[in-house]
């Protein structure tokens, strides 16, 4: 402490230090002698007998800074850092948790339990995104802990990435896996209904029906099967080939059955192969799907490729996907989609964008709109198949998704897409109202 009573007993600016107070080689000052003592006399506080306010500064940082440090070397001390993290998660004190813990992994102490309490601690805050930095390190440095597995798939879970969890779940016991809700093969995991209602007010177009039955298979921990039978039909009003000028009413329909693979490469990675089967009054089409999909704790991204006939037309599509979570969870989230359909030698580019979250444990909201007039659109990984007679611009969309019970789920849409009449080029707005109603077992 001897350089810090030399800084306190420095006089104030403008003032020389003279007398007993210069610093002169040989005989030890009044200064260096009051030092030895371990307190400064009169003499040595300065002009005034004032302490240099410099000094007095310094000299508390240092006295604020002991206590911070002694405690940060406590961090590294492996029984008291394991014993405290292990009794602030007791307690539920996740967020002394959480300081403490990013504190010790800041000063090197880093081990599996560490890590785990912090997963653990983030889940019960609503950080799944955290919980997967934390749990991801901790299972790869010990991969017998079925608890910082099940943490894992846990967090997949309240990311909405059942595959992920499901490959993780896989080395989990059997009581484990039920607790999750993701059993190792399951013949039907999940069936859906679907109907919906089109309506405009454009005389020249009836009120159109779609109907949708759709079931999910688990076949293992990395395989999963949806399978899906839709119809639509419409009445419109179409050119007659009686003469010139004659229109007549005639009833368009389409059905569809879709089959999609989704293969589960590793926590991170996802392959999706796909199949459409398509008869409308025209024909029948097939139209195949292959996508690849990344995912990171903030964000989703997946590029997919479709190739077929539809309506006796060849058609590719590009997609690019990408979703992304700003809090690190699913109360807030953004999505958006870039397609490019090539038909008949054209390009024709469409966008998406739409934002979504969760307003209450049991009520979810989504609002999305697209641009870019297409003939025909496939989305959702070829669920569904936008191949009416008028090709598709402008739409708005809302949803909500409600949880009425642990095993159920209704969501509701409404959109208002533009349409445009080729034969006549009249655009209208064509509303669409729809429910689904999913059990899962």
């Amino acid at each position: 402490m001897k350089w810090l009573w030399k800084l306190l007993r420095q006089p104030s600016a403008g003032t020389l230090p003279s007398g007993p107070f210069s610093w002169v080689e040989g005989e030890p000052t009044a200064r260096e002698r009051t030092l030895s003592s371990g307190s400064p006399s009169p003499q040595e506080r300065g002009p005034g007998g004032e302490v240099h306010p410099l000094g007095w500064l310094l000299l508390l940082f240092l006295l604020a800074a002991r206590p911070a440090q002694a405690q940060a070397q406590q961090l590294l001390n492996y029984p008291y850092t394991d014993s405290l993290t292990q009794a602030l998660l007791a307690q539920q004190r996740y967020r002394a948790l959480d300081s403490v813990g990013r504190a010790a992994l800041a000063l090197g102490a880093d081990y599996p339990a560490l890590r785990r309490r912090l997963g653990a601690g983030a889940l019960a805050t609503d950080h799944p995104a955290a919980a997967l930095r934390y749990y991801g390190p901790a299972l790869r440095q010990n991969p017998l802990d079925d608890d910082a597995r099940a943490g894992l798939a846990s967090a997949y879970l309240a990311l909405n990435q059942p595959g992920a969890a499901a490959l993780l779940a896989g080395g989990l016991a059997p009581e484990t896996r039920r607790a999750l809700g993701l059993p190792q093969a399951q013949a039907l995991a999940q069936v859906e209904v679907e109907s919906s209602v089109q309506a405009t007010t454009e005389p020249r177009r009836g009120t159109g029906f779609y109907q949708r039955l759709g079931a999910s298979s688990r076949l293992g921990p990395r395989l999963s099967l949806l399978q899906s039978l839709s119809y639509y039909g419409q009445v419109v009003e179409l050119p007659a080939f009686r003469g010139p000028g004659t229109v007549e009413n005639q009833r368009i329909s389409q059905g569809q059955y879709q089959a999609l693979l989704t293969g589960q490469l590793a926590p991170r990675w996802q392959a999706k192969i796909g199949y459409d089967y398509l008869t409308r009054y025209l024909g029948s089409n097939h139209l195949g799907y292959l996508a690849l999909a990344y995912a990171r704790p903030a964000w989703v991204a997946q590029a997919g490729l479709y190739a077929g006939t539809v309506t006796d037309t060849a058609r590719t599509q590009a997609d690019v996907r990408l979703t992304v979570y700003p809090l690190g969870n699913l109360r807030l989230y953004g999505f958006g989609r870039g397609s490019v359909v090539h038909s008949a030698g054209r390009g024709y580019p469409n966008g998406l964008l739409g934002v979504g979250g969760r307003l209450r444990p049991w009520l979810w909201a989504e609002a999305w709109g697209s641009a870019g007039t297409v003939p025909v659109l496939a989305e959702a990984d070829g669920t569904y198949i936008y191949n009416l007679l008028d090709p598709l611009g402008r739409r708005a969309a809302a949803s909500l998704l409600i949880l009425p019970a642990r095993r159920v789920r209704l969501r509701l849409v409404y959109s208002a897409e533009q349409r445009r009449i080729t034969f006549i080029n009249q655009v209208y707005t064509l509303h669409s109202y729809s429910a689904s109603l999913a059990w899962n077992w």
